[in-house]
C-alpha cells in the first residue's frame, strides 16, 4: 500500500485495534509506546497520539508503502517503509507472537490478519 490517504486510514485502523505498541528505530535508539489511539493528520507530519502527552510524529514522503507481518516469534505487525526502503515505524499488535503460548491470541491475531493479511509482501511473511 502506497498512497498516503489509504496509509493513514490502515494506520488509523490498527490504533484502532488497542493493545498496540508504536516502535520507532534508528541507528542508536528505539522508542516503544504503547496505548497511542489517535492519528493527526499535519500539512507535512502525521500524529500518533496526542500532542502534550506521549506521541510520535511520522514523516510520509512519496514513495513510502506499508507492509503486514507476521514474523514466527514476534508480534503480528503493520510496518511503514520510508522511500529508501528502511522501517521507519511499527505498529505492532500485543498477544500475537504464536511463540508466546500463554499470551497468545489467536482470534485477535486472525482478526488483525483479515484487516491488514492484505498488505503482506509473498516473500515477507
Amino acid at each position: 500500500m502506497t498512497g498516503r490517504e489509504q496509509i493513514l486510514t490502515a494506520l488509523e485502523a490498527a490504533l484502532v485495534f488497542g493493545d498496540t505498541s508504536v516502535i520507532v528505530r534508528s541507528s542508536g535508539a528505539i522508542a516503544e509506546m504503547h496505548g497511542l489511539a489517535t492519528l493527526r493528520q499535519g500539512a507535512e507530519w502525521v500524529t500518533l497520539g496526542e500532542e502534550g502527552r506521549t506521541h510520535v510524529h511520522l514523516k510520509i514522503e512519496d514513495g513510502s508503502r506499508l507492509r503486514y507481518r507476521q514474523p514466527d516469534e514476534a508480534n503480528v505487525a503493520l510496518e511503514l517503509i520510508g522511500p529508501d526502503g528502511a522501517v521507519v515505524c511499527r505498529v505492532s499488535f500485543r498477544g500475537t507472537n504464536r511463540a508466546k503460548t500463554e499470551q497468545y491470541r489467536a482470534e485477535r491475531a486472525a482478526k488483525i490478519h483479515e484487516r491488514f493479511g492484505c498488505l503482506a509482501e509473498s516473500a515477507g511473511i
